[in-house]
């Protein structure tokens, strides 16, 4: 094993390690189906699922970097990112939640995320994609949405009794296309 290669793969477990703390984190703080509602959480758990799965095919000998590898591997990279990113924008001074939970959300929105950004940066193999992978990655937001405004509609509720997981998916107060932007 080259050392690139070992450090690479001790990255990766510790990846898993911080992916689980953030989730424990979280879900010892709003224990119950809710958690798993939101964005956040389901991108990190997609992040812990992947590198954990990752880790096992590696001492299998059966890890095999194919298309596929690449498809999850963007699309867990993509979904965390942009966690990262609308945290950082949109929601770390939104409401007492997040202010209140700064370790928590420090793990899911920010410590992950930046793991798994450098992660692609320090290990990620270039030139492997692919005109349609964007595509296909974008599929997960895309569905999280749709599952999101369906949920609303048929009467669930999120955190606090909320119809809107967060607040610029409010398509009651903004309106479909500024919600849609």
């Amino acid at each position: 094993m080259k050392n690139k290669e070992k450090l690479s793969l001790i990255y990766k477990i510790l990846i898993v390690i911080v992916c689980a703390v953030g989730l424990v984190i979280n879900i010892y703080i709003a224990p119950g189906k809710e958690m798993f509602l939101y964005f956040t959480i389901l991108s990190n758990l997609a992040c812990l699922i992947f590198y954990a799965v990752i880790v096992v095919l590696y001492f299998m000998k059966k890890l095999k970097k194919n298309n596929l590898y690449y498809i999850f591997k963007g699309m867990v990279t993509m979904s965390i990112t942009l966690t990262f990113i609308v945290y950082q924008v949109f929601l770390s001074d939104s409401n007492a939640f997040y202010k209140e939970h700064y370790i928590a959300n420090l793990f899911v929105h920010l410590i992950t995320p930046l793991m798994i950004i450098f992660d692609y940066i320090l290990f990620g193999e270039k030139g492997n994609l692919k005109k349609e992978y964007p595509i296909i990655w974008s599929s997960t937001l895309i569905t999280y949405s749709i599952f999101c405004f369906v949920y609303s509609m048929l009467g669930g509720r999120f955190l606090n009794g909320d119809k809107y997981p967060y607040f610029y998916m409010d398509v009651d107060k903004f309106g479909p296309i500024p919600v849609f932007v």
